[in-house]
């Protein structure tokens, strides 16, 4: 078994390739390696660029999830309740657990901190016997619940391990339900591929973001309706972009027809950069989404499309951050009515307010650093 001798060690991460597990580790990444720290990072072969920016040496492996960058990559449906993503994490571990077992032969961490779906990563720790610290990128599973990489082929979560998550406390489903080994670090961000800039068009139009994420978005007639909504609004007085995403297919844009000028389409824009001159987002409600928007303090047009999206969906109406519009409701109308709504709520800047102040008091990669060297130090971190 490694033993950890202060600065130094040798921190493995390791997630399942996909954007939304590997992006909030990212933050982490760096700042370990900032701390002097040597980090390795194991997920899918094509993440390895991303990994490689933050300091920490990629160990890459062959997923069985699509490629991050091929056209069409949805790897789930959108009415998929939650068994078909169990399923794929069970094959995935059972895909990686070989490889990635294969790599770190010769040279063991001292510590594993993994994402919470990973199922190969605890098996790996348990086998090496090195402390464990888990990762949480949305809703962290309350007292004596199991998630999806919990069950036959996969790695149970430690109910002892402390468990970092990745977003403010009072966004957290039944926050009252979850464990004091769990800390609330806010985001952890970090500064993706080809994040650019994106300006506004001259004039005062506000702005409108429409995107459905980086999994759930081949409902092309939502984005349909999201034209119709800002038509009725009085298009003129709105620039809207719209992110395809690459899941509606390559020609994603086209597939939308001719638009109004006052529309822009692409299959990925750098939200961030967008976000920065937003008046709403509609977003289906992904965690880093939410975060990047509450972030920028742009009130929210929820539409959930799966799992956990419609958690995240209830604790932003319930905080005063937006309006949800469910499914089964998406018309032109709704939407209509939950844009104006939102972006005439008097009270609506200073609620967004307060969260962007609870995040930034979170602490963020640093308070996530913070974790994992106190388990490298045998501690048990206060949580928060």
């Amino acid at each position: 078994m490694p033993t950890y001798r202060g600065p130094g060690a040798h921190i493995a991460l390791m997630s399942v390739p996909l954007h939304g597990h590997v992006n909030p580790m990212l933050g982490l990444a760096a700042e370990l390696v900032a701390r002097g720290h040597r980090v390795t990072f194991a997920t899918g072969d094509d993440f390895a660029p991303l990994v490689e920016r933050t300091g920490a040496t990629a160990i890459g492996y062959t997923s069985a999830f699509p490629s991050r960058t091929a056209p069409g990559r949805t790897w789930l449906p959108a009415d998929d309740d939650g068994s078909l993503a169990v399923d794929a994490f069970r094959r995935e571990c059972s895909i990686a657990l070989p490889q990635v077992a294969a790599a770190y032969a010769d040279d063991l961490p001292d510590l594993v901190v993994y994402d919470t779906v990973t199922g190969h990563a605890p098996l790996l720790a348990r086998r090496w016997n090195v402390p464990e610290v888990q990762f949480s990128p949305t809703h962290a599973l309350a007292d004596g619940a199991t998630g999806p990489s919990v069950g036959e082929g996969t790695g149970a979560l430690s109910e002892k391990a402390p468990c970092i998550v990745a977003m403010p406390r009072s966004l957290q489903f039944e926050a009252d339900k979850v464990g004091a080994q769990h800390t609330f670090v806010g985001p952890v961000p970090w500064q993706r591929e080809g994040h650019g800039r994106w300006a506004p068009p001259e004039g005062d139009r506000r702005i409108a973001l429409v995107s459905l994420g980086t999994t759930y978005n081949q409902r092309t007639d939502v984005f349909r309706r999201c034209v119709q909504a800002f038509e009725e609004l009085d298009g003129s007085g709105w620039h809207v972009v719209l992110a395809t995403g690459h899941g509606s297919g390559h020609d994603g844009p086209a597939r939308l027809g001719e638009l109004p000028p006052w529309v822009e389409v692409h299959e990925w824009v750098p939200q961030m950069s967008v976000l920065a001159h937003a008046d709403v987002f509609l977003t289906a409600g992904g965690t880093g989404s939410v975060l990047e928007g509450l972030a920028h303090g742009v009130p929210l047009v929820v539409l959930p499309q799966a799992v956990e999206q419609f958690v995240t969906a209830q604790r932003i109406e319930a905080l005063g951050l937006g309006r949800v519009v469910p499914p089964g409701r998406i018309t032109p109308q709704t939407l209509r009515t939950a844009v104006r709504e939102t972006v005439t709520d008097p009270a609506i800047g200073g609620r967004l307010s307060a969260v962007r102040a609870e995040m930034a008091e979170a602490g963020g990669a640093r308070a996530a650093a913070d974790v994992v060297e106190a388990s490298l130090a045998g501690l048990t971190p206060a949580g928060r």
